[in-house]
């Protein structure tokens, strides 16, 4: 079952797994992406240290007994954040060039985009925001 503390937990994984990837392996991840004008290392990198960082989040209000319902739109807004700039990237023909960086890009931004959707579907069996929710 779909419930928030497990979209959360698998988004927090996906995060920590493509985060320290791109920590590690920037190079290897340009290689594969792309075939010409490949990402700068230190974008990968940068990449990397967000995405960890946000796992960590991800896991600590996964642990939570009711996450705050604008740290769920948060942890939304970045999933679509993610899916935009792939989209981006994709159109402007720029770092993800090779078949199978653009194949695996899509099916990584479908998967981040329905973690997305189902956050917010979660977030909406919480009730409405009031004011006595915050990121505490």
């Amino acid at each position: 079952m779909a419930t928030l503390r497990n979209v959360l937990r698998a988004n927090a994984t996906s995060c920590l797994a493509f985060g320290g990837l791109f920590l590690l392996m920037p190079a290897p991840a340009a290689g594969f992406l792309g075939t010409e004008n490949l990402a700068p290392n230190i974008v990968f990198q940068l990449l990397g240290v967000v995405l960890v960082f946000n796992g960590f989040h991800l896991v600590w209000a996964s642990l939570q007994a009711s996450p705050p319902k604008l740290l769920v739109l948060y942890f939304s807004a970045g999933d679509f954040l993610w899916v935009a700039g792939t989209a981006l990237l994709l159109v402007m023909g720029l770092w993800i060039t090779s078949p199978v960086g653009i194949i695996s890009s899509l099916l990584i931004a479908a998967w981040v985009g329905t973690l997305g959707v189902l956050q917010l579907v979660s977030y909406k069996k919480l009730g409405p925001v009031t004011q006595a929710d915050d990121f505490s």
